[in-house]
């Protein structure tokens, strides 16, 4: 009889002692990964992003092996994105467990994939334009569909001073693009350059002016409407320029010009004054003062 209390008090106990421990076991989860290139060498720094379905949130760093580990977190299902520059980011959800081991989350990216036009671009931005136009041609031919890329070989044209190539091109643009504005902006600054009012007035008329912001295209249409005896209408670009830049100080010596030479010697002497009083030490700011002193 003392044999079967002995053994029910040590099974009692060994119950107690099971259910305590199941009490004070943690109730939070761990759980930590790696972070790799395609080949396989730890990406430091990579981002971390881990949302729970209860909505909790945080953020973590791999350090230079590419480790990260998230420690005390509620268990249950978490989304994770893994990411860093130049990589494509992953998205994966698992399931954390607070009673058992949860397996590490390893992680390979592959990086961003290089635009069709990167090698052109950097050629252009290199100066050699000659090969960047030959690279974006050959892009051209295998997508068609990149029409951007006539704005693109228009500029290096442009910038090799072929001015009848750069045309084309933007013509192409104009075209085949939904909104060409840039290449319309390029044409009339090509015809200004080429003297060639006209056409340039053209494209120009095409525009929104009121989204250009650019003050030099308004100040070279002055420029060329003022060259070919249009007086009213080169004050008025040049009053356009101003209106986006006010201290454009050669719009304003231009302005004095026009004015004078419509006869209007008053507003003349404003703009006059005007070049003085913003750039004083600037050639145009001695003609304006050479000007006012015989006026």
């Amino acid at each position: 009889m003392k044999k079967l209390m002995t053994c029910i008090i040590l099974t009692g106990l060994l119950i107690t002692i099971f259910y305590s421990s199941l009490a004070t076991a943690s109730t939070w989860a761990t759980v930590q990964g790696m972070v790799k290139t395609k080949d396989g060498k730890p990406i430091e720094g990579a981002m971390i992003v881990m949302q729970s379905a209860t909505g909790a949130k945080m953020e973590l760093l791999a350090d230079k092996n590419g480790k990260w580990i998230a420690a005390n977190i509620d268990p249950g299902d978490w989304n994770i994105v893994i990411g860093a520059e130049g990589y494509q980011p992953q998205k994966i959800t698992v399931t954390l467990s607070a009673v058992r081991k949860n397996e590490p989350i390893s992680t390979r990216l592959d990086p961003v994939p290089k635009a069709p036009t990167a090698k052109g671009d950097e050629l252009y931005q290199a100066g050699k334009y000659k090969e960047a136009i030959d690279e974006y041609k050959n892009v051209l031919t295998q997508k068609p569909d990149l029409i951007r890329l006539y704005e693109k070989i228009g500029m290096a044209y442009y910038r090799l001073k072929d001015l009848d190539n750069a045309i084309e091109n933007f013509k192409m643009m104009v075209e085949k693009a939904p909104d060409p504005k840039n290449s319309l902006i390029n044409l009339s600054a090509v015809y200004i350059e080429k003297d060639n009012l006209e056409e340039a007035l053209k494209y120009f008329n095409m525009l929104d002016e009121t989204s250009i912001s650019d003050p030099d295209l308004f100040y070279n249409f002055g420029l060329l409407t003022f060259k070919n005896s249009k007086i009213d209408e080169a004050i008025e670009f040049f009053k356009k320029c101003i209106v986006r830049d006010e201290i454009y100080y050669e719009a304003y010596y231009q302005l004095g010009l026009a004015y004078a030479n419509k006869g209007n010697m008053e507003e003349a002497k404003k703009n006059f004054q005007k070049v003085v009083e913003i750039k004083p030490d600037s050639e145009e700011a001695a003609l304006a003062k050479s000007m006012l002193e015989v006026m």
